[in-house]
């Protein structure tokens, strides 16, 4: 039996170029390998270190899911959407195959260290925690969306409680750069609520976002921020039910023990049965609220 010499130099010549990956892999994979051989994703991503890298920050409204006014915690379900520049991240689409679009682990490239400044949550203590891909263009636009739970102080005030209105703020920046090395800025002042689920217990108000610029004694440089601003309405027919009405009838229940005959004994069994009332209604109310002196509500005086 004669070997076909033609053929057996065809199939070593296409396993060699299979493996060498000029012809059995895709344009994305090559695509993929050629942007990182080199790629330093600890280095802010231009070519001149005078450079600035500007961020441009979008969010949307999911979800309030609590409001805790003890504790004094805001507890929210947003879409963070990241956009940026990176230098070392454009091609040439005709030598990829038309490719004008590709995406990369969050692991593998540069990302923006944006923290939520004012976070009470120490399991992520800030940082944006959920691993979702990021999308590259061909010119270097990079897109980083992911969806969060973030936890965040929020000053409640009380004083006209169970018809009060709250405002919360939530604050991102950059924790290691300052403003000559990253700029955040804001893609839209109004936040997106497009997709928001009313909550139970909190109607919402106005949702906005601005951007901010702090001086720190510490550093000279200026350190830009973008302030997410929550405007909360209380939805108040549960505790108008079961606070307010009580409340009333106890003030009705105090007047008419006037009306009882002082020589009676009913006047004085009366009288403490409605004191009673009032020390648990206090009680029920202070679990309600949080252990401040900065604000008495008007129900509880």
């Amino acid at each position: 039996m004669r070997l076909d010499f033609g053929a057996l130099y065809c199939m070593v010549g296409l396993k060699v170029w299979c493996i060498s990956g000029v012809f059995c892999t895709s344009d994305s994979s090559r695509l993929r390998k050629d942007l990182l051989e080199l790629y330093d994703k600890s280095a802010r991503p231009v070519k001149k270190d005078s450079s600035l890298v500007t961020v441009e920050f979008d969010i949307g409204l999911r979800q309030i899911l609590d409001l805790n006014e003890q504790d004094e915690i805001l507890q929210t379900l947003v879409w963070m959407r990241l956009y940026w520049k990176d230098e070392f991240l454009n091609w040439n689409v005709s030598d990829y195959g038309g490719l004008q679009k590709t995406s990369f682990p969050s692991s593998e490239i540069w990302r923006p260290d944006i923290f939520l400044l004012n976070t009470v949550d120490s399991r992520t203590r800030g940082s944006l925690q959920t691993v979702t891909d990021i999308s590259v263009t061909s010119d270097g636009a990079v897109s980083w969306r992911q969806p969060d739970i973030l936890k965040s102080s929020c000053g409640v005030d009380v004083s006209y409680f169970p018809f009060d209105q709250q405002t919360c703020t939530l604050e991102f920046a950059s924790w290691i750069y300052n403003g000559e090395e990253l700029d955040v800025t804001v893609r839209s002042d109004d936040i997106d609520v497009s997709a928001y689920q009313e909550s139970d217990q909190y109607a919402l108000i106005s949702a906005m976002a601005t951007r901010n610029v702090t001086i720190y004694k510490c550093c000279p440089h200026q350190y830009p921020s973008v302030v997410v601003t929550l405007r909360l309405k209380r939805l108040h027919l549960f505790y108008l039910v079961n606070m307010v009405v009580p409340c009333i009838d106890l003030l009705i229940l105090n007047i008419v023990a006037f009306f009882i005959p002082p020589d009676t004994g009913e006047r004085l069994g009366f009288t403490i049965t409605i004191l009673l009332a009032l020390v648990v209604f206090q009680q029920i109310l202070t679990q309600q609220l949080p252990a401040t002196s900065r604000a008495t509500p008007l129900l509880g005086t």
